[in-house]
């Protein structure tokens, strides 16, 4: 990698940049806090009229293996605090809430180390609206807090470490396993598997030393967490039956794998074919949005996985603008029915349908677009890994 002829940066400035991205990753932490202040309000009723917005949090119900671990250790950390106060513990009922706004901070900081100097997508970041609407209320932050570490870990070349955090991730969700499925095809690229192994090995690891015991305990019921679900209202296949010229949505489960097998076997192919190495946030990106794009369900939450990812592959804030609006506009339409206005209907049921396909094309562009910056050369922000520099 060509060095960059810029002057050093300071320590100050330095510190002054992380106290910045802290107070705007804090100020959106406060701005979810406040758009869900009327379901806190007694008399308010928010709860009837938009069960959208206030429904319970995604830290409550049944819980990934890892995230019961932490939870029952914040739950008897809890207990201990309580008894030694001599309360009833309810004042450390937030910890979990605690715990993703600390996941969130991570975030931006993850973002902000594969950025380099280029700090300006860890500051849009962390003033995301998206994050804003859905953040706090999944568990989907920890995970991408913990895919984003990995990524920075085989980024610096520490294979080992990356695999370890991977599997962790995967604990929680298994998007994250497009970050390993990137390093795979990396190795195949290079004919250098030895690091792609290794990260393959502390991935499945980690993974079986957590989810080990619910593996043998919990067979069916992890086996039908990963059944397939009816689709749902903003995925492709729902939409694509609305058009008329698909099949129906109910019948559109045996279109979903063979799409799925097809959009990774492009993906391989574009990246072993490639005259340019492509980098392994580039490679990760367009395995999630081929993920993305199939799955049966599309909710908002998916833009919380995509978001960190579009800002190290494009960088073009015109397109990223117009994405978090359609995003915004449509979780408005969704969660604020004109029932519950006064003014009667924000969004009709077309316009909806109509910022649904929208939300599916630009999940197509940032395909297309990343596949032609691969074809291109052009690297995304993050690199590839140490031993490429």
């Amino acid at each position: 990698m060509d060095p960059r002829r810029e002057p050093p940066v300071s320590t100050g400035e330095r510190g002054g940049t992380r106290a910045l991205l802290i107070g705007a990753s804090l100020w959106t932490v406060l701005m979810a806090h406040l758009l869900r202040l009327p379901c806190r309000v007694p008399g308010w009723d928010a709860a009837e009229r938009l069960p959208g917005l206030c429904a319970p949090a995604g830290t409550a119900g049944e819980q990934p293996a890892l995230v019961g671990m932490l939870t029952g250790v914040l739950g008897w950390f809890s207990a201990r605090v309580a008894a030694l106060l001599g309360t009833d513990g309810t004042v450390l009922d937030g910890l979990p809430g605690l715990l993703l706004v600390l996941a969130w901070v991570g975030v931006v900081a993850v973002v902000s180390a594969l950025s380099g100097r280029r700090q300006v997508d860890a500051f849009v970041l962390a003033l995301s609206p998206v994050v804003v609407l859905v953040g706090f209320s999944a568990w989907d932050l920890l995970a991408v807090l913990l895919m984003l570490t990995a990524l920075l870990l085989h980024v610096r070349g520490r294979p080992l470490p990356a695999g370890i955090v991977l599997g962790l991730a995967a604990s929680v969700a298994l998007l994250p396993l497009v970050v390993l499925g990137a390093v795979l095809l990396q190795g195949l690229r290079d004919r250098y598997l030895r690091d792609a192994l290794v990260v393959l090995a502390g991935t499945a690891a980690t993974w079986l030393l957590v989810n080990g015991w619910t593996l043998l305990t919990a067979w069916e019921r992890l086996r039908a967490g990963g059944g397939s679900a009816a689709a749902g209202e903003a995925s492709l296949w729902r939409t694509w039956a609305r058009t008329g010229l698909g099949p129906e949505a109910a019948g559109t489960g045996a279109w979903a794998l063979p799409a799925l097998l097809l959009g990774l076997a492009a993906v391989l192919l574009l990246v072993l074919l490639a005259r340019w190495d492509p980098s392994v946030v580039q490679v990760s990106l367009l395995l999630l949005a081929v993920v993305v794009l199939v799955d049966r369900q599309h909710p908002l939450v998916h833009a919380l996985w995509l978001l960190p990812l579009v800002l190290l592959a494009r960088r073009r804030w015109i397109e990223l603008a117009a994405w978090q609006l359609v995003e915004v506009l449509w979780w408005t339409g969704l969660v604020l029915p004109g029932r519950a206005l006064p003014g009667g209907v924000l969004l009709g049921q077309d316009a909806q349908e109509w910022l649904t396909a929208a939300r599916l094309l630009f999940v197509v562009w940032f395909l297309a677009a990343v596949a032609v910056d691969v074809l291109r050369g052009r690297t995304a922000m993050g690199g590839t890994s140490a031993r490429h520099e």
